[in-house]
């Protein structure tokens, strides 16, 4: 999905104003400016973002991995399948690269696009949304020109991100937060983690200084959370079925299984190894087969359809291994039953 944006970014000496937010609507694109101050300069961001990309992160949602309802059973939080998308990452460059570019040092930049953040006005889901919980993706941030704490941590983390900035995300009880590792913060309070100092940002209100942390959070347990750009890899059902075999001719088989890439990115060089395997004292190899699948895109949910050839015995389990670049391999065992194993 490519997006359609133009940005400008102005410091104007004077004429100090307080934060404001607009957008109109025109015919594919939302054109969204929004004003704030830092340091003494009024800055302005001028943003047209395609209205196919905003209704990607909207509607199409449910592809996305993040969510706070996860089970004990099922993988913790993807915090970053939401914050660090490809589909909005040239808006996320382009915004970035302003700010970059408008600041001498790494610290310069990360106060720029923090002080940005930080006058997004700060709204409940339930008044912005009408709904408990509502994850805004970066996207729907900038059109939207609102959000509570994990939204704006969300666009923060992917502005950082492109500026090549070290950062954790800081999970605590009902708060989000990130830390950053830079020269020049005076602050003596950090985070020691991986033998360097990450000093606490505050992304919910204007005038948050770095390495400034609210006293509610003095002594709360925070949950570090390393950047992770590799994509989440699901393998969530495998059906087997033969078609009638005897015990000494291979039978024909099909196998579905459910593949769910959370994201961030896509996963390339995807292969399937699926082998049959008689349990017994010796687990003797019935059958082994290796596929090569498509790539599977960022958010995309697809059922691979495979057939096989293989002996059918009395005692036989089906162990399934997907691997892809990048990703850690998943490992799928299931025991055939007889209504798996037709005409034995």
């Amino acid at each position: 999905m490519r997006a359609r944006f133009h940005l400008i970014l102005l410091l104007v000496l004077f004429g100090l104003t307080a934060s404001a937010h607009s957008v109109v609507e025109h015919e594919g694109y939302y054109e969204v400016e929004h004003s704030w101050e830092y340091n003494k300069k009024n800055c302005t961001i001028s943003l047209n973002i395609s209205k196919s990309l905003y209704n990607y992160f909207q509607n199409e949602r449910e592809h996305l991995a993040y969510r706070y309802q996860f089970q004990k059973d099922e993988l913790p939080p993807n915090y970053y399948s939401f914050m660090l998308s490809e589909h909005d990452r040239p808006v996320m460059q382009a915004l970035a690269n302003e700010f970059s570019r408008n600041a001498v040092t790494d610290l310069e930049k990360i106060k720029l696009a923090l002080a940005f953040v930080q006058s997004l006005p700060y709204a409940y889901d339930t008044d912005s949304k009408g709904i408990d919980e509502y994850v805004r993706y970066p996207i729907e941030t900038l059109v939207d020109g609102c959000g509570d704490c994990e939204d704006k941590v969300a666009l923060l983390t992917a502005l950082l991100y492109e500026m090549d900035v070290d950062f954790i995300l800081l999970v605590l009880p009902e708060h989000m937060a990130l830390g950053v590792h830079c020269d020049g913060v005076e602050a003596e309070r950090y985070l020691l983690f991986r033998e360097k100092k990450y000093y606490y940002v505050e992304t919910s209100m204007p005038n948050w200084q770095i390495g400034q942390i609210p006293e509610d959070y003095y002594d709360t347990r925070m949950e570090v959370v390393p950047v992770d750009d590799t994509p989440s890899l699901l393998m969530k059902g495998v059906r087997f079925e033969s078609k009638p075999a005897s015990i000494s001719v291979k039978a024909d088989c099909e196998l579905e299984i459910d593949l769910h890439n959370l994201g961030p990115g896509r996963v390339t060089e995807m292969m399937l190894r699926v082998r049959v395997i008689e349990k017994g004292p010796t687990n003797y190899l019935l059958a082994e087969e290796y596929f090569s699948l498509n790539t599977l895109q960022e958010g995309e949910m697809r059922t691979e359809k495979l057939s096989l050839k293989s002996l059918i015995k009395e005692n036989c389990i089906l162990e399934v291994e997907l691997s892809g670049a990048e990703v850690e391999p998943l490992f799928y065992t299931l025991g055939l039953r007889y209504s798996q194993i037709n005409g034995y």
